[in-house]
């Protein structure tokens, strides 16, 4: 079974062009960060594309892809809101098993250990709420064409959440894109009035599961675990790398600044040639100011501390604790505020706990002279209420390594 990815620039040949992210760099780190762990675990990964994905991410961004079919320029006459439709075409062409990945996914394993001989695959099955729900009311009465699959309505229902989707049932795939192309096609005098982002959903997701479901095909979900469509929880959760194997930045992670800072980091210490490619392309390899490279500097240091945290703990390892030095907290303060290498801020809201913390950590302190002192606070020293106070405690200064309020050492200074 092959590993594949698509991508369509949906006739926006502009770099600047940030594709539902925080920002187009972040858009393009992505691709770097998916293509090259697919790359590790997977020994075949084929792309996708149309010219201008190629010029960027092959030609510019030269990534590790054992095969491109630059195929998808044929698709430009689509309302360019219409992302999924590459995807739809991408699983058409496909005469052998395969495995499709977002761009958005992020692995730290194989994808294919437990899926080689599966007829379908895909994410999760995802609970249709209110928010498909509503989508669904605002298209509905514009489209000129609806499948009989969407007889039976939105609400209470399911669909296939598609970050990965695949299987070994080519002939599925074919009937499948058939039917999704129709459902657009059909509906072109409509894309002008509806929301085509929105659309995207139900002629990939909601057909897939609804077409399956009546032909009554098993599907192989990678995440047993049924979400809320619009409650995906844990996905884009960078500092519990490398024990969780596998993110996917769907839906509002895109634009979440500190997800994708550390999405950011996490490729400039593993992928630096790679990221560099991608700086000198956007022309900001030489604009970086120094305070930038120190915060950069900063930034690589901590990355992979919120999970060496845990297995210091886990393992009653020594180690000292020791708040930034830049990081004040007044009593009078709401919030501490630290400074990030693109200029912005992260906000962290403060109470009376973490005055109490803080304030013990102004200077070097070993963990366990650090958890003696805390101790000293409670009232209560029942055995349960101290072992509840110290997951609270551990909580919090993971926390702040995440927020880059502490730092971790090994040595008494």
């Amino acid at each position: 079974m092959k590993v594949i990815q698509s991508f369509w620039s949906g006739n926006k040949t502009n770099l600047n062009n940030n594709y539902g992210w925080l920002s187009n760099k972040h858009h393009w780190i992505s691709w770097i960060l998916s293509a090259n762990q697919l790359s590790k675990h997977h020994s075949q990964l084929e792309l996708y594309t149309d010219s201008f994905g190629y010029d960027i991410l092959i030609k510019n961004l030269k990534l590790p892809y054992t095969k491109v079919h630059v195929v998808l320029d044929e698709l430009n006459s689509y309302h360019p809101n219409l992302w999924a439709i590459s995807k739809i075409k991408t699983y058409e062409l496909q005469n052998e098993p395969f495995l499709h990945v977002d761009g958005d996914v992020f692995v730290r394993d194989s994808l294919l250990k437990n899926n080689q001989k599966a007829s379908l695959i895909t994410q999760n099955l995802e609970r249709t709420t209110d928010y498909y729900t509503q989508m669904w009311k605002n298209i509905k009465p514009n489209l000129n064409y609806i499948p009989q699959e969407f007889n039976a309505g939105i609400n209470n229902e399911y669909a296939c959440n598609m970050g990965i989707v695949g299987g070994n049932n080519i002939s599925f795939f074919k009937e499948y894109a058939k039917k999704s192309f129709e459902f657009v096609d059909k509906n072109r005098e409509a894309w002008e009035s509806i929301n085509c982002l929105n659309f995207n959903i139900f002629f990939e997701q909601v057909l897939f599961y609804r077409l399956s479901k009546n032909k009554k095909l098993e599907i192989n979900y990678h995440f047993e675990k049924i979400s809320d469509d619009n409650n995906y929880i844990g996905f884009g959760d960078f500092d519990n790398v490398p024990d969780k194997t596998y993110l996917h930045l769907l839906g509002n992670y895109k634009r979440n600044a500190g997800v994708c800072r550390k999405m950011e980091t996490y490729t400039m210490k593993y992928y630096p040639k790679y990221y560099s490619n991608l700086m000198t392309l956007l022309g900001e390899k030489d604009s970086v100011s120094k305070n930038s490279k120190n915060l950069i500097s900063r930034d690589l240091f901590y990355e992979g501390m919120p999970i060496l945290f845990d297995r210091l703990i886990k393992f009653k390892l020594p180690f000292y604790l020791k708040k930034m030095t830049e990081v004040d907290l007044k009593e009078s303060d709401e919030y501490i505020k630290t400074v990030e290498f693109d200029g912005k801020h992260e906000i962290y809201k403060t109470d009376e706990i973490d005055f109490m913390i803080l304030n013990e950590l102004k200077t070097h302190i070993l963990y366990n002279n650090f958890i003696s002192k805390i101790k000293l606070y409670l009232e209560d020293d029942t055995e349960k209420i101290k072992n509840a106070f110290l997951v609270l405690i551990n909580n919090r200064l993971r926390n702040y390594i995440s927020l880059k309020i502490i730092t971790i050492s090994f040595r008494e200074r």
